[in-house]
């Protein structure tokens, strides 16, 4: 048997290249996250150890805050109350690069599927052969209630 593939729809590819791209993309994805939070919490670890150097220069003992110096109040603030919302944070974060990688896969294959159906309109498509596989053998009704029944005396003994 032979068939000629002469189109693909558009709808039907972007539907699994959604869905394809948000399998894809969910690992990476939770990866970045996992990542983000690490990164946040270690540069917050960093600032608040740089919040009171204390000097000792020929005798004379100074402090200094370099949060303060540097004016990184604001933003140390803001990296604490990141932290304190990491988790709802994480998830739109994986969220929203999921659902970005599908759309992008989603897109890709779309344009892909235009430019076969281009490509097919000029030349006539892929010719395929098939062939027909065949059923597995059903027993009548009355054969299998024999079977089973032999079954259950075998399994009896």
């Amino acid at each position: 048997m032979k068939y000629r593939l002469q189109g693909i729809s558009t709808l039907s590819i972007a539907r699994f290249g959604c869905l394809l791209g948000w399998i894809v993309t969910i690992i990476p994805s939770l990866a970045c996250g996992l990542t983000f939070w690490g990164i946040l919490a270690v540069i917050g670890n960093w600032l608040v150890g740089l919040e009171h150097i204390d000097l000792d220069l020929l005798g004379f003992e100074t402090s200094i805050d370099l949060i303060e110096l540097l004016q990184l109040e604001e933003f140390l603030a803001l990296l604490e109350t990141l932290a304190g919302r990491a988790l709802p944070l994480l998830l739109a974060l994986v969220i929203v690069v999921a659902i970005l990688g599908g759309l992008l896969i989603a897109l890709t294959l779309i344009v892909l599927g235009w430019a076969y159906n281009l490509v097919a309109w000029l030349t006539g498509g892929l010719e395929l052969e098939l062939r027909e596989i065949p059923a597995p053998a059903v027993l009548p009704a009355d054969d299998n209630k024999a079977v089973i029944a032999s079954l259950v005396e075998h399994d009896e003994k």
